[in-house]
């Protein structure tokens, strides 16, 4: 999809999900995180009043309490006033907590009934409908009571065949509980999928009409598919995570088994615009707020510029699998007898809100089915992917999947370029295709000092071997350009404007890769300081030289193996100082205009202060050195990078952009 990121959206509307809002003073669970869905409801509801949207769609379990507790009641009274506090219209959409769960005997719970469809419509309203805002038509689905049997089902589905088919000329999205299915369409049934029949006969009909998206609760995670052109999007829960996905995660679980897993909690915005719809997924953090309270109107990046459609001209390469598809051990209560399927998609959803549109991965992957499906879908989306092969790479592949390839880098010990730059010309000549060489340094090209050895390998050049290329450079038009290599304690500004300087000089391309492993194998500098300040820093290098492709080296965390290193995320796909900076300076450059110059770089005692300018305004990063780093406040906007808080005061330690507007 492209969206004109020079043109406003035509309007927004909030999504929320899985509140499992409990009575006063009770609750039906033995969680302890279920005692805080209340207020993590109340928080939610007053954050999205600051986005004002037009509308807000509930995805449904509205409450914890099953219907046939004595609770239910109470907790949907409580609901209400919670949801009250919304300054737009909220409809809402049945949730399994709601009007029951689907006829499943291996689910411990009371089914879909018709005395609990009608508790529905006396605390919510209607139980399915549709209705036109905008250029938008909006269906809500009753999803439980599907495969029901139940004079609703055929009511449904005779209402929604005659509305898709009456409406079949306008951009449709539909909202449900359950999703169409977990994985893949034709997967086994299991607790987070609708069963067949009725599945396949609702996949049928949102193809034939062409719906545009189609948004799902139930899960309390982040999953993203493409069915026939059509985004399925499972989002985030408000009050707490399903643990036992927790098992997608390489890592121990946290706080109540992963149920507390904050970082997971959140809601959703949409976008939409006269060409197309943006999901931005709002991670709260598990925020509270308790009754009474309100939270201050605080002016953000993503709401002072709501026309940006930001993209980083720095890119990460991508060391763990870009699409992993873990077997969910069967788990009692709720799948007890059933080994289901899930793709880890919170790679995805840190990509693209950290505004991550460029990724380095191995030529291997586009070999393997599943994963070329997944690249296709994400290219169409909007990533792009630099592949590597050791040695030459298969021609034959590269032909064949050459939409999906935006460069080639070819990894060689740079004693047998000589004998390879033929046939890399030739791939290069015949596929049209960008090739870079970068060659290996490993343990045995370094000087031995002492009596201590360790293995150690990268790839490509450092700034100062610039002298090795020259034998290459006389067959200029055999490759395109060359891969370099920047140290974990290099300044990447300076090093990024020597290798940019020198291959406009000799006419050629360069590749920049920002390490942020130490040289030392058994070293793990787990600085979030240093880490988000070397990344922010190689960000406003990839601004300023457009000519050079950077990437940053790694995105998620290795804490474990030969060079452990912190990225932009950690092994859980949260977030980390990094890529919370770094989003927020996309958006904050796409903003204004992200074409810099003058750019240059001065150290002190607390800070390091990156300085550059625009066609229309002035720029001054300033990046700790230590928590405790303090500066004065300015008359000039400035920018909180950590939370994208327009603001005039500057929190100690935290990095931060000042913009100044040019007479």
């Amino acid at each position: 999809m492209v969206i004109n990121k020079h043109k406003p959206p035509i309007f927004r509307y909030a999504i929320i999900s899985d509140t499992h809002i409990r009575p006063h003073g009770e609750s039906s669970s033995p969680w302890k995180t279920n005692l805080m869905t209340n207020d993590r409801a109340r928080w939610v509801a007053h954050a999205i009043n600051n986005d004002n949207p037009s509308l807000v769609i509930h995805l449904g379990d509205v409450v914890h309490p099953v219907p046939h507790l004595s609770t239910h009641a109470s907790a949907a009274k409580v609901a209400k006033e919670i949801i009250s506090s919304l300054s737009s219209p909220c409809y809402f959409v049945p949730g399994n907590h709601d009007v029951g769960d689907k006829d499943n005997p291996t689910v411990p719970s009371h089914i879909v009934n018709e005395d609990f469809i009608d508790y529905f419509h006396e605390h919510y309203g209607s139980t399915y409908q549709s209705f036109n805002h905008e250029n938008i038509h909006f269906i809500i689905i009753n999803s439980p009571v599907l495969n029901s049997g139940l004079s609703e089902e055929f009511e449904q589905w005779n209402w929604l065949e005659n509305d898709l088919k009456e409406h079949k000329d306008d951009r449709i999205h539909i909202f449900s509980h359950y999703p169409p299915y977990l994985y893949e369409p034709n997967e086994p049934s299991n607790y987070d999928n609708i069963d067949q029949p009725a599945r396949r006969r609702l996949l049928d009909l949102i193809k034939k009409y062409s719906v545009e998206v189609f948004y799902a609760g139930h899960i309390h995670h982040f999953f993203h598919k493409r069915f026939s052109g059509i985004d399925i999007y499972n989002l985030l829960a408000t009050g707490n995570l399903r643990q036992d996905y927790s098992n997608m995660f390489r890592v121990e679980a946290l706080e109540e088994y992963g149920r507390n897993d904050v970082a997971k909690l959140g809601y959703c915005i949409v976008d939409v615009y006269e060409n197309g719809f943006i999901t931005h997924i709002r991670r709260s953090f598990g925020r509270t707020l308790q009754e009474g309270d309100a939270i201050e109107k605080e002016e953000r990046v993503d709401e002072h510029f709501p026309n940006k459609y930001s993209s980083s001209p720095l890119g990460v390469q991508i060391r763990y699998p870009l699409a992993e598809v873990t077997d969910l051990p069967y788990m009692s209560p709720l799948d007890e007898f059933v080994r289901k399927k899930s793709r880890n998609d919170y790679t995805f959803l840190a990509l693209w809100e950290s505004s991550i549109r460029n990724i380095r991965i191995p030529l291997a992957d586009l070999e393997d089915q599943k994963i070329r499906q997944r690249l296709e879908e994400l290219h169409e989306m909007g990533m792009r992917y630099g592949f590597f092969s050791v040695n030459l790479p298969d021609k034959e592949l590269l032909s064949k999947y050459r939409d999906l390839v935006d460069f080639v880098e070819i990894v060689l010990p740079w004693e047998k370029i000589q004998s390879t730059i033929s046939d890399t010309s030739t791939i290069r000549e015949e596929l049209d295709l960008p090739i870079y060489i970068a060659n290996i340094e490993s343990s045995i090209h370094k000087k031995q000092v002492g009596p201590k050895f360790s293995h150690y390998i990268s790839h490509g050049f450092r700034p100062e071997e610039f002298t090795k290329i020259e034998p290459v450079l006389e067959r200029k038009g055999a490759v395109d350009g060359f891969v370099f290599e920047v140290g974990q304690f290099d300044q990447p500004i300076k090093s990024v404007n020597q290798i940019s300087e020198y291959s406009r000089a000799k006419g050629f391309k360069a590749l920049i890769n920002i390490r942020l492993a130490p040289e030392d194998p058994a070293e793990y500098l787990k600085d979030d300081f240093h880490n988000a300040n070397r990344v922010t820093e190689a960000a406003i290098a990839a601004y300023a030289h457009p000519d050079v492709r950077v990437y940053i080296d790694t995105f998620m965390d290795h804490d474990r193996g030969y060079f452990p290193r912190i990225g932009l995320y950690d092994r859980r796909l949260n977030p980390r100082v990094a890529a919370l900076v770094l989003r927020n300076l996309n958006s904050t450059l796409y903003g204004y205009d992200y074409l810099i110059t003058d750019l240059s770089r001065r150290e002190s005692n607390d800070w390091t202060t990156i300085s550059f300018k625009s066609q229309n305004n002035t720029y001054s990063l300033k990046l700790p050195k230590h928590i405790n780093a303090s500066t004065q406040p300015t008359d000039s906007t400035n920018i909180d990078l950590t939370t994208g808080i327009i603001t005039h005061k500057i929190r100690t330690g935290i990095q931060h952009l000042t913009v100044r507007r040019l007479m």
